[in-house]
Formats: structure tokens, C-alpha cells, sequence
């Protein structure tokens, strides 16, 4: 197309210099379009003399169809940009609440995306528990949210999950991976019963017919990976503290399987809350959270 408007000025201005400075663009590298585009029609397009040019027979030729090319495609730019404005999203503010344990890493990730994708948006961002976002929701009192756990009566979905590890003072030659069954024989520090990562593991444990022995109670990977250090006994974190490498130093990392464990991360939804920017807004927190280190649930 580029080369076709170039086409079409030289016909119109008669010589190459007087194109050139009309489309403020030095004449050699006006001639060497010129060039390239007669190489490509397999056509001289134009006869030259000390005059300036004129149009061969196959000049003329392309001439009445540059009109018409060039006509659609500025229809056709037009009726994209067109598009564009109607579905633009107007500036507005978007609260979004996310759980304390994923806040601090997935903002800046979600921040430089909308930045770049939605620029007419502004974030406000809540850090707060599961139970916490949850009443949120149902009180409309943010937008979106990022938990752990699914709420009665909310909009939400699957949106990531995250794979869980086992954290010990343990060998390090005791393995890269250990069995879910196995854990039942270790002494755990795990959340108090009511936190979501506690619940998914006690609903998973019964599934498989397991009871783990808990020997302290403390909610936050951080403060548990402390009790891990200090001898208490082993613990389960997801990905993102695994990436820790400070609180890690000096303990064992093994993923669990026989089944390898993922816990479910959910987008929840104010209800009424504008379906076309939720549209626009998945995506973007859907590659925060895998660059954050979970991975992506399948539609």
C-alpha cells in the first residue's frame, strides 16, 4: 500500500523530485520503491526524461486501479478505527481485592499489563483475606477479586491454579517429589482450620482416605516456613513461595504427587459489574498470574 500511494503521487506531481518533497522523502529511496514496484508488476510504469515522467500504458493501467485500491483500504481504515472507538473503554476506576498471600507479587505485573492494554482504566487495589473478599463481593464494594476459595451466591470461576510443595528440614537426598500418603507420617505446620489452603488440603486428605497429623497451627507461608526452620515439623506452600529462594535457604523443596496437588484460584465478579470490561480485564489478570508463576486453568 505504501508503494501504491507513492505511485500515485508521482503520477499526480509528474516528476520524482516534486513526489519527493511532497511526501518528504529523499528521491533515491522514492526511486528505489518505484523500482521495486515495477519489479513486482513485471510492468516499466513510467517513461523518464530531463522533464520528468509519464506514465507507460501499464502505468495508466495501475493508476485506475490505485483509485479504487487505495479507496477501500481508507474505507476499511476507517471502519476499523471506528470499530476501535466503539468499543474503547471509557476511563474509569476498578477496585479489584486480592488475597493477601499473591498480592505483593501479582501487582506490579497487573499494573504494567493495564497499563499497556487499558490505559483509560485506574486500579484500586484491596489486599484481603478469602473470607474478607468474599463479604466484598457481596456488599459490591469491589469490582474483581482474586481468592482462594468459591463463594455461595458470588459470580466466579477457575481462572489459575497453583501447584503445592512440601517444605522440610529434612536430606536433600530424600528426593525431588513425595506421595501425598507419605505426608500423612510427618509432622505438619498448617493453617487453622477455616483458612482455604487448610481446607482444600483436609477435604483432599479425605479423599484419599488420609489424616494428616498437625502439630502446629499458623496461618501465612512466611511464619510457617519460621516453624519449618526451627524444627517444628513440615510444611505445604504454593508456587509463589517457593520462589522465596531468602526463606528457603537451608530447607528441602519436593513436589507432592500420587496426585501432584494443585489448589484452585478463583475470579469472582460484582454482580451488575459491566460484562465488557470483565471481557477485558480475564486476560490481563489470567497472564499476571502465570507470569507470577501459577498456571492457567483451561477454558
Amino acid at each position: 500500500m505504501r508503494r501504491i500511494r507513492y505511485f500515485r503521487a508521482i503520477a499526480d506531481c509528474g516528476s520524482m523530485s516534486a513526489a519527493a518533497r511532497l511526501l518528504n522523502l529523499a528521491q533515491p529511496a522514492l526511486s528505489y520503491h518505484v523500482a521495486e514496484l515495477e519489479r513486482l508488476t513485471g510492468h516499466m510504469l513510467f517513461d523518464r526524461s530531463r522533464d520528468g515522467v509519464r506514465l507507460t500504458e501499464a502505468g495508466r493501467l495501475l493508476r485506475q486501479h490505485a483509485e479504487d485500491i487505495i479507496a477501500r483500504v481508507n474505507e476499511a481504515e476507517q471502519a476499523m478505527e471506528g470499530l476501535k472507538r466503539q468499543h474503547a473503554l471509557p476511563a474509569r476506576r476498578v477496585s479489584i481485592a486480592i488475597i493477601s498471600s499473591l498480592a505483593a507479587g501479582l501487582i506490579p505485573l497487573l499494573l504494567d499489563r493495564v497499563t499497556r492494554e487499558l490505559p483509560g482504566i485506574t486500579l484500586h487495589i484491596q489486599e484481603a483475606g478469602t473470607r474478607d473478599i468474599t463479604q466484598k463481593l457481596e456488599r459490591g464494594e469491589t469490582d474483581l477479586a482474586i481468592y482462594l476459595a468459591r463463594a455461595p451466591g458470588v459470580t466466579d470461576e477457575p481462572i489459575a491454579r497453583e501447584k503445592l510443595f512440601y517444605v522440610s528440614s529434612g536430606d536433600a537426598t530424600d528426593g525431588e517429589t513425595v506421595a501425598l500418603a507419605a505426608l500423612a507420617r510427618q509432622g505438619l505446620v498448617l493453617p487453622a482450620p477455616g483458612n482455604p489452603l487448610r481446607n482444600f488440603l483436609d477435604a483432599t486428605a479425605r479423599q484419599h482416605g488420609l489424616n494428616f497429623d498437625v502439630v502446629l497451627e499458623v496461618d501465612g507461608s512466611r511464619s510457617r516456613l519460621t516453624a519449618v526452620r526451627n524444627g517444628i515439623g513440615g510444611t505445604i506452600v504454593g508456587a509463589h513461595a517457593v520462589g522465596d529462594s531468602e526463606m528457603l535457604s537451608a530447607l528441602v523443596v519436593r513436589q507432592i504427587d500420587s496426585p501432584t496437588l494443585y489448589r484452585p484460584i478463583y475470579l469472582g465478579l460484582r454482580r451488575e459489574f459491566d460484562p465488557h470490561l470483565a471481557n477485558s480485564m480475564r486476560p490481563l489478570l489470567t497472564d499476571s498470574l502465570v507470569a507470577f508463576g501459577l498456571e492457567a486453568t483451561s477454558p
